[in-house]
């Protein structure tokens, strides 16, 4: 009687609480954030360092992956004519970029904008804007990390800059975030953000700011800490922006490309708008060896 209890006892399931099952999946999904984050962090280090193929190939890639999602989400999952058109226009400016073709690549990007638009034959007509548009959006953000990588002597240092600042702002928004929460930022938009993770981002971006510049031995602390500031408000607009973009398209993420995150365009939404700004900023001071003083 006993044996036969004891081997009921062993057969009987064990069914995990539902608390108990989401913790677990929480703790798997932070492990392959976390995982995901170095390995893209390694291999930009290392495109950074290797410099010319190896930097322009990572962002003619990256261009080519966050256009394909684009494409899916403007095309609602589906990516058609509009769609190949956007890749294929984004790698055409890539590559001219890369081979100091400016000219050449600011046609490309005011025509391939338009074709694109044209081509697109979505559901909804306002829909073919949104794709069109990402040609200036991802398009110009993979020209302008190319234009600071090569028009300027520290330029792989310019690129490092804008990641590292807009890493510690992701970090203490999410910090902040969770320790204090509070009010809302933007419900209808990103119903987890909150003020309290909007002001640990930029506090968080300017330690980012002077550690750069002790690192570096950089002189110009106070302007490194000003800049990473304004460079941290232009990432968490981008991060709202992204966000907006998905609800527009009824998209819990951009794609499935990179464990934890969703797809490249949710992993480096607030480095986009970063990029365009910073390479928009150092040309009009043209002339200079360096964006940084």
């Amino acid at each position: 009687m006993a044996l036969s209890a004891d081997r009921a006892a062993a057969a009987e399931p064990t069914i995990a609480s539902p608390a108990r099952a989401d913790a677990m999946k929480g703790s798997g999904e932070v492990l392959a954030r976390i995982l995901s984050a170095i390995g893209l962090s390694g291999l930009l280090v290392a495109c950074l360092y290797l410099g010319w193929p190896f930097f322009h190939l990572l962002i003619f890639a990256a261009a080519g992956l966050m256009a394909w999602e684009w494409a899916g989400l403007c095309g609602r999952g589906k990516v058609a004519r509009g769609g190949y058109t956007l890749i294929a226009v984004c790698l055409v400016i890539v590559g001219l970029v890369s081979f100091a073709l400016s000219n050449e690549a600011s046609l490309v990007l005011i025509l391939g904008a338009a074709a694109t638009a044209l081509l697109a034959r979505p559901e909804r007509a306002s829909d073919a804007w949104w794709m069109g548009a990402g040609v200036f959006y991802i398009g110009g953000a993979a020209w302008a990390a190319v234009a600071l990588f090569d028009m300027f002597r520290d330029g792989a240092w310019a690129v490092a800059w804008i990641f590292w600042v807009v890493a510690f702002t992701d970090i203490g928004a999410f910090l902040a975030g969770r320790t204090v929460g509070g009010r809302k930022l933007a419900p209808r938009l990103s119903p987890k953000k909150t003020w309290s993770g909007f002001f640990g981002g930029l506090a968080f971006a300017a330690l980012a700011g002077l550690l750069f510049a002790l690192a570096a031995d950089r002189p110009a602390a106070g302007f490194h800490i000003a800049a990473a500031v304004v460079v941290s408000l232009v990432a968490q607009g981008g991060d709202l922006f992204e966000s907006l973009l998905k609800r527009r398209f009824d998209a819990k993420d951009s794609g499935k490309s990179i464990p934890g995150h969703g797809g490249l365009l949710d992993r480096i939404d607030g480095v986009v708008p970063a990029m365009i700004l910073v390479a928009a900023v150092a040309s009009l001071r043209g002339g200079v060896a360096t964006p940084w003083l």
